[in-house]
Formats: C-alpha cells, structure tokens, sequence
C-alpha cells in the first residue's frame, strides 16, 4: 500500500486575551499552536483552526483542495471549501489555512477535514476527524419575585471550569413591555481588569429590577413566561474570552381562575336556628359568557346550613358581576367559618374551592 503523498495537521490557534504584565502598548501578543486533543473549549468561544497540508512525497501532487466542516448534533455547517480552485504542490511545499467558528451550544463538535488531490492521475481524498467538547463556562439559576408590576430577579452565577475566570459582564435583555436595572453594587468588588474573578465553584450574584411598561398590569405580569434572557461575558487569565448567551428568566405563571366569589352582604350577627340571608357576588374574568354552577357542600358547612337547594346555577356575562343571594341557619352557638362553597364550569376540573368566606358569630 502506497503512503499518503500529504501529510495533514490540524491545530488550535488560540491567542492569549490579557496581555502579560508589563506588555507594551501597541505590542502585538503571541499566537499559540495547540493539538486539538490537549485543549478545551467553553461556550461562547470563537473557535479558530489552523490546518496546514504538506507533500512529503518526491513528486508534484496537482489539484490540492480543502473542505472543512464542523458539525454539534444535527446542526452541520461549511467552514471552507476551495471548490474548483486548487493547487499543485512540489514535494516539501505546503498550503494552509484558517477556519473560524463560534461555539455558541455546549456539547461534542466533530470538525471533519478533508484534502483532495490527484497523484499520477488518479483522484484521491484525505481525511481527518477531530472531535473536542465545548462547556458551559457557568452554571446558572434564577428566582423571581414578583412585586406587584415589578419583579425582583436574582441570578446566581457559578463557576463551573476547572480553574479561575473573569465574569467580564452581562446584560439582561428583556421581552417587550419590560425594562431592567441592575441593583447589584458592583462599586465595592475585589474586581480584575476584566471584572469579578470567580474561582473554581466560586460564586456571584446579580440582582435585576424588572419592571413592566404602564400598558401591562399585575395579572398579564404573572402570566409572562419569559421576561428576558440574560448574556454574560467571560474571560479566562492568559486565555481566550467569550459570551455565554441564552440564559432565559422564566417566571413561573399563575393560573388566574375563571371566576371570583365574596362575600359583599353579610350579619355581624345571627342568631342560631334563625334563618338570615347572605348575599355572595360571583365575577366572571374571562371573556366568554359563563354558566357556573355554585355547590354547598353540607359535610364541610358544619353548623351553618343552607336553606334551598344544595346547587345554583347561574350566567353571567364576560367581566361582569352577578350577585347570588342564600338563606342560611346557624344550629349551634359560637363563631363559625362559612366554607364548602366551590364553583365549577363545563370546561373546568376539578372546581374552585374559596376556603373560608368570612365568620358567623352565632348566639
């Protein structure tokens, strides 16, 4: 079997970020050559390869072409592709090249390389495989408190690299109808040139208030999903820098039922196995016409006992109030809890369950 006329490396290009102390102005840093196996990358980082092509046979290989491609799950992109325009080389010539690509997703990226070329006629093709993993630079969490139409968003920042990195900066873009501002001091910090220095499994927090536009209320707030995606840019000592991107502050949203009850007419007191009346008010949130029906729940009224059927049903018109009035005796003396009222719709299961209405003072 005939030996490879070519001979293909592959390399990392990487240049140092921070200039080393007592660096000139103006002075140019040195670019470092590292094997692909012996280096890690992080999220964020513009990933630059270095290929170089040499023929180490003693004769002219003609039609010399380049094609690399990097590829992370399904996602597969070009990053060079000579085509048509290739090159001969005379024995101990080279050609090379640079590729560039930005490491925006953690996970395995494959960068598949390959050299075509003719020799005594015949086409051939050489190939060569690198796989290398690309991890997120921090692990990130959030919470969120919500302050009527203002969210308190704290993210906590940890450093998940096996050595010290710089969280240079960040920025929280917010969705449409929000705003931000940052209520971290940052004033104080032990910072680097570069900004706070995290070392391994060290720890930052930032505090953002998040407030909505006067055209959003309190309930179209807790119903937000996503309020923003938070970018935070990182650079490690004597290395390289990037942005970790995506980061999304989800807000848990709050189902707002259907449908309100209260209480507006009630006695301060009744007096027991004397009949009173009671009115509730039933308010339907949505905007479609309703027809709840209102169930009494003896087990769980106790000593308060409704008069009447056990099951009203009732229509009420979108965003608007119905009031539902109901006679009740009370069969024992003392303060009792009016509960065991709920609300149910065709389309809605299980029904609402209002705890505790207001008290009946008894005697």
């Amino acid at each position: 079997m005939q030996p490879e006329p070519l001979l293909l490396k592959v390399m990392r290009l990487r240049r140092p970020s921070m200039a080393p102390s007592g660096a000139l102005n103006g002075l140019e840093v040195p670019k470092a050559l590292v094997p692909m196996a012996l280096q890690k990358s992080l999220v964020g980082e513009q990933f630059t390869g270095y290929l170089h092509v040499t023929n180490t046979s003693g004769q002219t290989v003609h039609d010399v072409g380049l094609k690399v491609e990097i590829d992370i799950g399904a996602s597969k992109s070009t990053l060079l592709n000579t085509g048509t325009s290739r090159a001969s080389l005379p024995p101990g010539e080279f050609v090379d090249a640079l590729v560039e690509y930005a490491l925006n997703d953690a996970g395995t990226y494959a960068l598949n390389c390959y050299v075509f070329y003719n020799c005594n006629g015949e086409q051939a093709q050489l190939r060569r495989s690198y796989r290398f993993p690309a991890l997120a630079p921090f692990a990130v969490s959030h919470r969120v408190v919500q302050l009527d139409r203002q969210l308190l968003v704290e993210c906590l920042i940890e450093n998940s690299t096996e050595g010290s990195i710089y969280l240079s900066s960040w920025h929280l873009e917010c969705a449409d109808g929000f705003q931000s501002e940052l209520l971290t001091e940052t004033d104080s910090l032990e910072t680097g040139c570069a900004g706070p220095l995290l070392k391994q499994r060290g720890c930052f927090s930032l505090v953002f208030r998040v407030a909505a536009d006067e055209t959003l209320d309190s309930v179209v707030v807790r119903q937000c999903e996503v309020i923003g995606t938070l970018s935070l840019w990182w650079q490690v000592p004597d290395g390289p820098r990037g942005c970790m991107e995506g980061h999304q502050i989800q807000v848990k949203p709050i189902q707002v039922p259907k449908l309100d009850l209260q209480v507006v007419e009630c006695p301060k007191k009744v007096q027991v196995e004397v009949p009173f009346q009671l009115e509730l008010q039933v308010m339907n949130r949505t905007e479609d016409v309703l027809e709840p029906k209102v169930s009494f729940d003896l087990r769980l009224m106790g000593a308060v006992k409704i008069q009447g059927p056990c099951q009203r049903l009732l229509r009420i018109e979108p965003g608007e109030r119905q009031r539902l009035p109901i006679e009740l005796v009370v069969t024992v003396p003392g303060l009792h809890g009016l509960q065991g009222i709920s609300i149910a719709c065709d389309d809605q299961v299980p029904r609402q369950d209002f705890g505790v209405l207001c008290d009946l003072l008894a005697f």
